[in-house]
């Protein structure tokens, strides 16, 4: 039986794609700052925010932290599913990248074995030093920290920062995945 806060994942789940229905996942411009800050992935390899990542075309950012129960574990799924539809239709190239709200809890180490393991292997699960994160985080108005009331959008950033576009929270998976089609 599940109970807790696995339950409220999972119902989150059940209801989502009912919830949606068959409107169409907008994409909303969002005003932010990007800032070139070092980062750290799950397998420990080092990437600058904005020169490394951004740069080299669109990317896909959700947001994470470890001890979330609530809306982490669904995005994360979701994460899995658009990255399986972008695969399955030859969808665009679109890097889908997780980054952590909670950078003093979320170590590289700590990150792969709570998140980054059991999904897909070419999404990018981020960390850094504190400072570094909070400042990549503080630039996309999105507030860091273990809250359990965090914000849920997913954003896609083109390629060299040109445009942020945010999805309204927990998006339906193949509806983000169409959506990232159409802006081919």
């Amino acid at each position: 039986m599940i109970r807790g806060p696995g339950l409220a994942a999972l119902a989150l789940l059940v209801l989502l794609p009912a919830a949606a229905g068959a409107a169409e996942t907008p994409l909303t411009a969002r005003g932010v700052r990007l800032v070139d800050r070092p980062l750290v992935d799950a397998q420990g390899r080092r990437h600058r925010f904005l020169s490394d990542l951004i740069a080299r075309g669109p990317v896909l950012l959700s947001f994470t932290f470890t001890g979330c129960r609530a809306l982490c574990p669904p995005m994360d799924v979701i994460m899995d599913r658009v990255a399986g539809r972008l695969r399955e239709g030859g969808g665009p190239p679109v890097r889908l990248a997780t980054l952590t709200l909670d950078p003093l809890t979320d170590t590289p180490a700590h990150l792969r074995r709570e998140r980054a393991e059991p999904f897909d292997p070419d999404r990018l699960f981020l960390t850094g030093a504190p400072d570094d994160v909070f400042a990549v985080l503080d630039g996309l108005g999105i507030e860091g920290g273990a809250n359990q009331d965090h914000d849920s959008v997913v954003l896609l950033i083109e390629a060299g920062g040109r445009r942020v576009l945010a999805s309204p929270p927990l998006p339906d998976p193949d509806e983000l995945a169409a959506a990232l089609a159409r802006r081919r």
